[in-house]
């Protein structure tokens, strides 16, 4: 029998043993988003459940299902095969799922984000930290910039060089290739006054702290921010497995500090 990750494959007496043995709880968030016109809708929620079931698989934590649907930036909004959630209704559905995956003995929550909503989720995490919750929220291009940097020729972006690797290592039957494309829209301002996706911030603000950008579905031709025709699988395996070694070595380190029926003392 194909081993249990999900929460939804378990049953509720199954759930309940299993926190027992293990509280931590992983919720991977993704998004329904077009990705040019090479790359599935998909995407991004499908690098944070390949991760996610990487991750499980090694450390034995749950995994809370991944609801698809995400937040967005005010210029993602309007492209066709983009359907955005209110920031109001994201930062709401965080809060729910982990009140509830809380009631059946789960004390720790890790958040895994690989869409570009890192703006919103820490308005969850505060909030929810304020009613006693151990959460933590880490964004996959943060955890793994090393790798990024390293193994990448062109910066991180949107459907270009790093999301495309990622697609053709975990879900190559969706990437076609030979309708990936390179587009590099002009910012409104110039990028030396603030850090992309990824980027290291000193000396610059956020992306999310500005309208640097027109709409997208104005201004992009192909639906791609980047060089997507630079990807390959090998690079997006270098990629998938430093986010996935971070995330073990951290949830490892919980384990130890917190043994499970423990609740890290936030409140």
């Amino acid at each position: 029998m194909k081993k249990k990750l999900w929460w939804q494959e378990f049953t509720r007496p199954e759930l309940v043993e299993h926190a027992k043995k293990c509280d931590i709880a992983l919720l991977p968030l993704g998004s329904i988003e077009q990705h040019g016109e090479h790359l599935p809708t998909g995407e991004d929620s499908y690098h944070a459940i390949k991760i996610a079931e990487a991750v499980a698989e090694k450390t034995g934590i749950m995994l809370l299902p991944c609801p698809w649907y995400g937040a967005h930036p005010y210029l993602h909004w309007y492209y066709a095969g983009t359907i955005p959630l209110r920031a109001e209704t994201f930062i709401n559905m965080i809060e729910d799922i982990i009140r509830g995956a809380s009631y059946t003995g789960y004390n720790k929550f890790i958040i895994l984000n690989c869409h570009g909503q890192e703006w919103a989720i820490p308005v969850a995490v505060q909030e929810l930290g304020l009613e006693g919750y151990f959460v933590v929220g880490v964004t996959l291009w943060e955890i793994a910039k090393t790798a990024i940097q390293e193994t990448m020729e062109t910066r991180f972006m949107h459907a270009e060089e790093t999301e495309t690797s990622l697609g053709l290592y975990l879900v190559p039957e969706l990437v076609d290739m030979s309708k990936a494309k390179d587009e590099l829209p002009e910012p409104l301002v110039n990028s030396k006054w603030y850090a992309g996706p990824g980027d290291t911030i000193q000396d610059k603000t956020p992306w999310y702290m500005g309208t640097f950008a027109q709409p997208e579905y104005k201004q992009l031709k192909y639906g791609v921010v980047g060089h997507a025709t630079k990807a390959s699988a090998e690079k997006g395996k270098k990629v998938f497995e430093a986010a996935v070694n971070w995330l073990v070595k951290f949830i490892e380190e919980l384990k130890k500090k917190y043994p499970p029926g423990v609740k890290p003392p936030v409140k």
